[in-house]
Parts: C-alpha cells; sequence; structure tokens
C-alpha cells in the first residue's frame, strides 16, 4: 500500500475545526433539548385521565406549548437557536472549503 500526499494538506486544519464545533453545536442542541423534554410534564393532572381522548390532547398540546415558551426553558431556548445557527453556518462554510478548495486529503 504506497501513501500519497494530500492534494490540499493545508485545508486540515480549517476542516477539522469545523467539524469540531459542528460537533459541539450539535450536542449543544442536543443536549439543550433532551433537558426540556425530560422536564416537560407530559401527562397532567389526575383529573385529566377521565377526560374523552380529543380535550386530553387538546389539554396536553396547550400545556407542552405553554410550558416550552415559558421563562423557565428560555436559556434552553436560546442555546438551541444560537447552536443551529453556528452548525448551519458551519456546515455552509466547511462545504464552501471544499468545493471551492476541494478535500484536503
Amino acid at each position: 500500500m504506497k501513501y500519497e500526499r494530500a492534494d490540499n494538506p493545508h485545508l486540515f486544519i480549517p476542516v477539522t475545526a469545523c467539524v469540531v464545533v459542528l460537533v459541539m453545536s450539535f450536542a449543544a442542541m442536543f443536549i439543550s433539548l433532551s433537558s426540556i423534554i425530560l422536564r416537560t410534564d407530559f401527562y397532567g393532572s389526575i383529573d385529566e385521565q377521565g377526560l374523552p381522548w380529543s380535550e386530553r390532547m387538546g389539554n396536553r398540546d396547550s400545556r407542552l406549548h405553554a410550558q416550552f415558551w415559558s421563562p423557565r426553558f428560555r436559556m434552553a431556548r436560546r442555546t438551541i437557536a444560537y447552536g443551529a445557527i453556528v452548525f448551519f453556518g458551519t456546515f455552509g462554510v466547511m462545504a464552501l472549503i471544499l468545493i471551492v478548495f476541494g478535500h484536503p486529503s
């Protein structure tokens, strides 16, 4: 097996940095969304258990919407928003580098 020199070895560091930022921003979004999902009350009070299905689902949806937009989850929502901006921006930068300059190895 013969080793061939990389086409663009100077691009290895920027592409690696983009991949690291992609992984970190995805992890931040995943952890924030997980914290919201794990702290959300999906079942409601015991009084709702006897209601018809459509009313239970309506109450559940309105409760989940109110909880998600509550000030309690403001930091998690902000982390998800900034993480998505960084994720897609970095993905675009990495795609631009690879399209314009070629693959680093």
